[in-house]
């Protein structure tokens, strides 16, 4: 299984460097510089604001349809019909609550048309990643890594058309509708791939069913809504709380661009081990291996990639963004650092929610979001946007910890101490090397360049990533494929 995992990784991972980086430095880089950190505030607190109920659009629908789909593939001719049928019922809900508390709020009718689009977008993109995880629960990892860049690649095209070939004005709504295109051209391709598993299908209302899937969906859909609610309210509560809200979030944003890229690629290896870990955990197998493999090279790059960029932070944010200041540059400090916990909690969260463990993962994300709240009505109102970055960093602390605390204890997980010393040798060489980079080199790029090489090196050394497997692999995949 850890074999499997590997391949499909490398493959997964080398499609998704050569797209979503360059939608997020590229794309939605380019189309803030020109719009501007104020009218690019207003897209960012309505996404965000269309974000808060987004688990009316899903319920744990796709975390447990990957799950289950995986330890019994029968399941899907049976619950596909009544998934669906639900999730296109609580599509209307979601839209129509967001729409009027975005009226409640006080949004004016632009920002209510936008806000229109952009709950669109949010049902489009649910329907998207809960036929991927159909995708994922069935093992057709190639496939689902194909499919993860389909509605980016989508909207690369179309962006690239209006931000330097003139074909249309680069505005917001420009921008959503764009989105919209490519979410609806995803929805289609990925139905086709798993149309051809649901042989027999009968679009009818199973009421015992539904109510059988939705109980045991509901811890899913508390997980989802906390999460929700801890990792987006910052956002909703800087425009709530500052006079200058608008342009609070445009700079937060901008300080989230190059965290929110590293954190597609962590959530995709999510997205692989959840199916992965789920059959293991069924079948009763060993997976120490296997967590202690992605222990390895989830934790290890994310704390090189979050102190490198919290080194060279000003250049870097500089880089991102024409207009960028001091102030800028520190909040993007504390938020990229916010992915070594982050990556964390990718692989322990992702186990103990294939191990069922969704009681334990509900009172550590309510306990979450109350530090949320509590530390953003103390620091947004002192900080502003520097506050909001602190008490991000915070959260998603606590929940990293947390989580490799009861992943470790519940599921009973021994490391080998061979691969313990082996990973905090790495961790403490790695940050050797960067403090030493940062004190002897004067050059960011060659700052970076050296604190990334570097620490490949050392986790190769280290045997965290294991060339010689790594080239066995390969060879055996040429076998299979040659015979």
């Amino acid at each position: 299984m850890k074999k499997t995992f590997i391949s499909n990784l490398i493959l997964l991972m080398s499609v998704n460097l050569l797209i979503k980086p360059f939608w997020i430095l590229g794309i939605d880089r380019s189309v803030q510089n020109a719009v501007g950190y104020e009218e690019y505030g207003t897209y960012i607190v309505l996404l965000y604001f269309s974000m808060l109920f987004i688990t009316l659009l899903d319920l744990g629908i796709n975390t447990y349809t990957s799950s289950n789909i995986a330890q019994n593939p029968d399941k899907l001719r049976q619950e596909f019909a009544a998934l669906t049928t639900f999730k296109l019922a609580s599509s209307f809900l979601y839209i129509a609550i967001t729409i009027s508390l975005g009226m409640l709020n006080g949004f004016d009718s632009y920002r209510i048309k936008l806000l229109w689009i952009l709950g669109l977008n949010q049902i489009l993109s649910y329907f998207y990643t809960y036929f991927r995880s159909i995708v994922g629960g069935l093992q057709l990892f190639k496939t689902d890594a194909i499919l993860s860049v389909v509605d980016r690649c989508l909207m690369i095209i179309l962006c690239s058309l209006m931000l330097w070939f003139g074909v249309a004005e680069m505005t917001i709504t420009h921008f959503i509708m764009a989105q919209t295109i490519a979410y609806t051209a995803a929805v289609f391709i990925s139905f086709m791939v798993i149309k051809s598993h649901l042989h027999a299908l009968q679009w009818s209302f199973n009421k015992v069913l539904l109510l059988k899937v939705i109980k045991q969906m509901l811890p899913y859909a508390l997980l989802s809504l906390t999460m929700t609610f801890y990792t987006r309210m910052d956002v909703i509560l800087l425009e709530k709380l500052l006079p200058d809200g608008y342009y609070q979030s445009g700079i937060y944003a901008s300080a989230y661009r190059l965290l929110e890229a590293a954190n597609m690629m962590a959530a995709l290896v999510s997205m692989l081990l959840l199916p992965i870990f789920s059959r293991m955990l069924s079948n009763k197998e060993n997976i120490s291996p296997l967590l202690q493999f992605s222990t390895g090279i989830m934790i290890l790059p994310a704390f090189a990639f979050s102190i490198a960029c919290f080194i060279y932070r000003q250049p870097i944010i500089e880089l991102l963004n024409n207009h960028s200041t001091t102030y800028a540059g520190s909040i993007f400090g504390y938020v990229i650092l916010s992915f070594i916990p982050l990556s964390t909690m990718y692989v322990y969260g992702t186990l103990l929610t294939a191990n069922g463990n969704l009681r334990t993962l509900n009172i550590l994300a309510v306990t979450a979001l109350f530090i949320n709240l509590l530390l953003n009505f103390i620091l947004i109102r002192n900080m502003k946007a520097e506050g909001a970055a602190i008490t991000a960093l915070c959260t998603q602390t606590f929940i990293g910890l947390s989580n490799f605390y009861f992943g470790k204890k519940i599921v009973r997980i021994n490391f080998d101490r061979d691969f313990v010393k082996k990973f905090f040798s790495s961790l403490g060489l790695i940050a050797i090397l960067a403090v030493g980079t940062n004190y002897f080199i004067t050059s960011w790029y060659l700052g970076i360049l050296l604190i990334g090489s570097g620490s490949l090196l050392i986790m190769i050394i280290f045997k965290i990533i294991d060339l010689k497997q790594g080239l066995l692999l390969v060879r055996s995949r040429f076998s299979e494929k040659s015979s």
